[in-house]
């Protein structure tokens, strides 16, 4: 199966190099040429849990010279979905699979307005994947990652199970799961609680609990999005305080995602993950307050960088 790898971001770079070295046949897919091609040129510096650091010669291409796919892996940050989208035509054969791994909501939305319901995967992973600078990735933790059909999606057990044995051939646990967008749900609880507060105080996830005044938030952001989730027909039994304590412990060390962006300088995700809540909190009648404000704080910290005073 030829696998494409949309994003060379942490995410994107970790499982190309890992199915790379697994012996797939895998290609990279960048945007920037300049990018693609000395990344192509040196390679992708992986550095493992063990503390190896290696080099992995992962094809890295533009869309147009990257070839058809039977497998197109979607991990590029929500605010460049529109745009990744629009690249499935050239890069997907006939029959092929859709399967993103990103955060927050109406990815699949997106994909579906270009590849169709009916190829489109939904992947939830916990994998530990940090990008210090292009070409580089710390491969921090091996969380599982969990894939499922999108709603409306024709893909057979049969092909579940081979997408899924394609990590766990590479080193990336996976496993298939029925109640995908139950999924989806219960890591965006943790995204909107976590993602926004650390990144407005620029704090490591393990000092979040130790913030009483914050934690309050965090906790009232998640209860928020169990609310319109349970609006919505999808009951998640998970206790969030219990959830959120067990991922900052889990996660002590690490920069969220949206903390990395915000001192990067790159936009955010907050729209996908805290917006789309109260978007759709408000759609069905669920008040969304706080996640409203995070939305506006963070949306303002971006809008903000070229006045600050320090």
């Amino acid at each position: 199966m030829r696998i494409a790898v949309v994003g060379p971001g942490a995410l994107g770079s970790l499982m190309a190099a890992m199915l790379h070295q697994a012996g797939q046949e895998v290609v990279l897919v960048d945007y920037r040429p300049e990018r693609a091609t000395r990344l192509d040129r040196e390679g992708l510096l992986l550095r493992t849990p063990e503390g190896e650091a290696r080099r992995v010669r992962v094809p890295v291409r533009l869309a147009s010279e990257a070839g058809p796919a039977s497998l197109v892996v979607v991990a590029v940050k929500t605010p460049a979905t529109a745009a990744a989208a629009r690249l499935l035509p050239e890069l997907l054969t006939p029959g092929g699979l859709v399967l993103t791994v990103q955060n927050g909501l109406g990815n699949l939305e997106r994909l579906a307005q270009a590849a169709g319901w009916e190829r489109l995967l939904a992947g939830v992973s916990f994998l530990g994947a940090t990008r210090p600078r292009d070409g580089e990735v710390i491969f921090a933790g091996r969380g599982p990652t969990f894939i499922g059909p999108a709603p409306g999606a024709r893909v057979s057990p049969e092909e579940l199970e081979a997408v899924a044995e394609l990590f766990r051939q590479a080193g990336l646990p996976c496993e298939v799961r029925g109640n995908i967008e139950t999924m989806l749900w219960e890591k965006l609880l943790v995204n909107v609680a976590v993602n926004p507060l650390t990144a407005l105080l620029r704090v490591r996830n393990g000092v979040l609990p130790q913030l009483p005044p914050a934690w309050e938030v965090a906790l009232a952001a998640a209860r928020e999005a169990q609310a319109v989730a349970g609006a919505q027909g999808l009951a998640l039994t998970l206790d969030p305080e219990s959830r959120l304590r067990e991922v900052c412990a889990a996660t002590a060390a690490n920069l969220s995602s949206m903390l990395q962006d915000v001192l990067s300088g790159r936009e955010t995700e907050i729209a996908a993950l805290n917006g789309e809540v109260a978007v759709r909190g408000a759609a069905l009648g669920v008040p969304t307050p706080v996640n409203t404000l995070l939305t506006r704080l963070v949306a303002a910290l971006t809008l903000a960088r070229a006045h600050q005073v320090v």
